[in-house]
């Protein structure tokens, strides 16, 4: 992991949340954890870094803020929700295959898992190997 890809995922608190992700002008992850849970902060860092300036990628600790926990009816850690226009449109209960939150994240962004030629040819330096299966390599 390259130095500082944690520090791109925010901590976002009750009194920063609507800033943040609620009335954010792009998309946002928001991973719902506490601090014994932190499995996924490595993968989330790696989407920060990839998606950077089309995605923006906070975590929430429901410890110190179960009030957000209660609001998006968090039962389980981690549960990732994906914000668009303030509404959740996609969301991922417990640890999953990283590709599956790779491949939901591009779902989120487009409306499809699959990427044009160019695009994947320039995003696919930042791309983690793993995911690059995802990639759908028939399109013109």
């Amino acid at each position: 992991m390259s130095i500082g890809l944690q520090e791109r995922v925010s901590n976002v608190t009750a009194e920063s949340f609507d800033r943040l992700v609620m009335n954010s002008s792009i998309p946002v992850l928001v991973n719902f954890q506490t601090p014994w849970s932190r499995r996924m902060v490595p993968l989330l860092g790696q989407l920060a870094e990839a998606f950077a300036g089309r995605l923006r990628v906070v975590q929430v600790n429901i410890s110190a803020h179960p009030e957000l926990a209660a609001r998006f009816k968090i039962r389980a850690v981690p549960t990732l929700l994906i914000f668009k226009q303030g509404v959740p449109i996609e969301f991922i209960v417990g640890t999953v295959p990283s590709r599956f939150v790779f491949e939901t994240v591009c779902k989120a962004l487009s409306g499809s898992t699959r990427l044009t030629k160019a695009r994947r040819a320039q995003d696919a330096s930042r791309w983690p190997s793993i995911w690059q299966p995802a990639l759908d390599s028939t399109l013109a």
